[in-house]
């Protein structure tokens, strides 16, 4: 049997046919492909065949709010030195797996790799490497409904701090992402002083902080009281500094007393050293339900908070 070949792909329903994974998504908007290794940015983009090279120039190709889709095609890999920054109601997507990915690494420059100040953005199964120096974040949020599938996220010696969260950001979806921190990586999300970010979702993401990839501070950092209605199911964390520091997971500055600011259940910590099961995070106002704490150094662990109410 011969098999037939298609030089300008395959769609079905006017989803592009590509047998590499990533969960390309239905849209009546556009299909704009990126690929470093066929690509021309003097390309159209409108197939695979006609990959623009970089990916600012597929948000240059895009169009806010109609659904336009960014397919970052396997082996895809930049290195970023200017500021990229999704337009409103587009989805940046990577086709394949593990670092068959795309890999978008960050340059030196003092600039946030991506800045989602556009409503509505998704980044989907493609990586983020860190920078030797200079950059200040990896994501930086204000805009409203930002979602993240399946993204990896690596610290390098730069940032210190992966994401942080100047504004906005209201109802944040995190699914089954990665983060790797780094050897000085000292807070993985960032929420600053003006944001305001309410009714974030996370589900089933990992943080890898263990050896050099310490994370020094905490998970998630706040500095008002910004993720009220914040749900966390399913939260694996290896690696953070132990030694008694009370902002060792989490760090929420919210209320002082128990009063359901959000919900963080089935969520493990493994420290890298001795601590107080009783001082490893700073809850606020949050509640929690299925939260275990395990010292690695002393190969303890329990339930926390430590207290027997019920």
């Amino acid at each position: 049997m011969t098999i037939t070949a298609f030089p300008s792909g395959v769609n079905s329903y006017g989803v592009p046919t590509i047998g590499a994974g990533g969960g390309i998504p239905s849209t009546t908007g556009t299909y704009i492909f990126v690929s470093s290794t066929s690509g021309s940015d003097s390309n159209t983009g409108l197939d695979k065949a006609h990959a623009v090279a970089t990916l600012a120039q597929g948000i240059t190709l895009s169009t806010a709010s109609v659904g336009d889709v960014i397919i970052l095609m396997p082996g895809h890999a930049e290195t970023i030195t200017t500021t990229l920054t999704p337009k409103a109601g587009t989805t940046i997507v990577g086709v394949g797996f593990g670092r068959n990915r795309a890999v978008l690494t960050a340059g030196t420059g003092a600039i946030d790799t991506f800045t989602l100040s556009a409503n509505n953005v998704t980044l989907q199964n493609f990586v983020l490497v860190g920078a030797a120096s200079g950059v200040t974040a990896l994501l930086e949020l204000s805009g409203t409904y930002p979602r993240f599938i399946n993204m990896e996220i690596q610290g390098a010696a730069a940032p210190t701090t992966l994401v942080t969260v100047s504004a906005g950001a209201d109802g944040a979806v995190w699914q089954d992402c990665r983060f790797r921190a780094a050897a000085g990586t000292a807070v993985i999300i960032a929420i600053e002083a003006t944001a305001i970010a309410p009714d974030w979702l996370m589900t089933n993401n990992y943080i890898h902080g263990s050896s050099v990839r310490d994370i020094d501070t905490a998970i998630i950092q706040m500095s008002k009281k910004s993720l009220t209605g914040l749900l966390i199911d399913g939260m694996y964390c290896v690696g953070v500094v132990g030694g008694d520091n009370p902002a060792g997971a989490f760090d929420f500055n919210s209320s002082t007393s128990a009063s359901a600011d959000g919900l963080l259940a089935n969520v493990h910590i493994a420290f890298d050293a001795a601590i107080t099961i009783g001082e490893a995070a700073d809850l606020g106002g949050m509640n929690t339900s299925m939260f275990w704490v395990n010292d690695v150094a002393g190969a303890t662990s329990g339930r926390f908070p430590t207290t027997t109410a019920s």
